[in-house]
């Protein structure tokens, strides 16, 4: 017995939808990395000093040549360097579809992170201190 054109378009028009689904849910993931309570437990959360900043990373040849990222904005105008209180690790859909086509061989990751504040004073002055 023949189905008829509708059923074989309805099984096509699942098929479309499964597999749209199944991108959707699979492709692509973050990994957030932060510190639970802030300085010494006293502010609630994360509280970075800097808004996010983001920067595509490559890397090649199934990870025999990578891309590092040195981070050059965590630091006051005095020179002193801060921390880094949050990161973010992504691999959006079109970075997966491009290490999967390359067979790994080109593996693009991108890379968040935002700045801790200063360390806060505790205003006790001690003994021969101004």
């Amino acid at each position: 017995m023949r189905q008829g054109n509708g059923s074989r378009a309805s099984k096509r028009a699942m098929r479309i939808l499964l597999l749209a689904l199944a991108v959707q849910t699979t492709g692509c993931y973050t990994y957030h990395v932060y510190q639970i309570g802030g300085v010494e437990n006293r502010e609630a959360g994360n509280q970075p000093a800097t808004e996010w900043r983001y920067k595509t990373l490559h890397g090649f040849a199934w990870g025999l040549s990578r891309q590092d990222l040195p981070v050059d904005n965590c630091k006051l105008g005095n020179g002193q360097r801060l921390g880094i209180e949050e990161v973010k690790i992504e691999k959006p859909i079109g970075y997966m579809l491009a290490s999967a086509v390359t067979l790994g061989a080109w593996m693009p990751i991108k890379v968040g992170w935002r700045c801790a504040k200063p360390p806060v004073g505790t205003g006790i002055l001690r003994d021969g201190e101004q």
